[in-house]
C-alpha cells in the first residue's frame, strides 16, 4: 500500500518511499534526508499521521501523511534509524479499538 499523497509532497526535496506491510503490522516509511544531519530532522508520529520535518537553516521541509486505512492506527513500537543519509522510521500498526 502506498500513502495517499499529501499537499506538500511537491515541496518537500528529498526522495520519501513508504510500504505498508500487512502481515507485519509495520508502516515503513524511507527518507533520503543527505546531505543533511540528524540533527535537523523532527519525526512526530500521532495515531494516524506520521510527519517529517527537516531544518535547512534558512527554511524548513516538512512532508505530513496520514497512510494508513480507517480500521487502523500507528501502535506502541516504533524504531527511526539514521544511516548513511537515508532516515527509516518503522511504525508497528493495530486494529482501531
Amino acid at each position: 500500500m502506498s500513502a495517499t499523497p499529501s499537499s506538500d509532497a511537491a515541496s518537500f526535496p528529498f526522495p520519501t518511499q513508504f510500504v505498508y506491510e500487512g502481515p507485519l503490522n509495520r508502516f515503513r516509511a524511507a527518507v533520503d534526508i543527505a546531505p543533511t544531519g540528524i540533527d535537523d530532522v523532527t519525526v512526530e508520529a500521532g495515531p494516524r499521521h506520521l510527519r517529517v520535518i527537516v531544518d535547512l537553516g534558512d527554511h524548513v521541509a516538512e512532508r505530513a501523511v496520514r497512510p494508513l486505512p480507517d480500521d487502523l492506527v500507528f501502535g506502541d513500537d516504533h524504531e527511526a534509524v539514521y544511516n548513511n543519509g537515508v532516515l527509516t522510521v518503522s511504525l508497528s500498526t493495530r486494529s482501531r479499538e
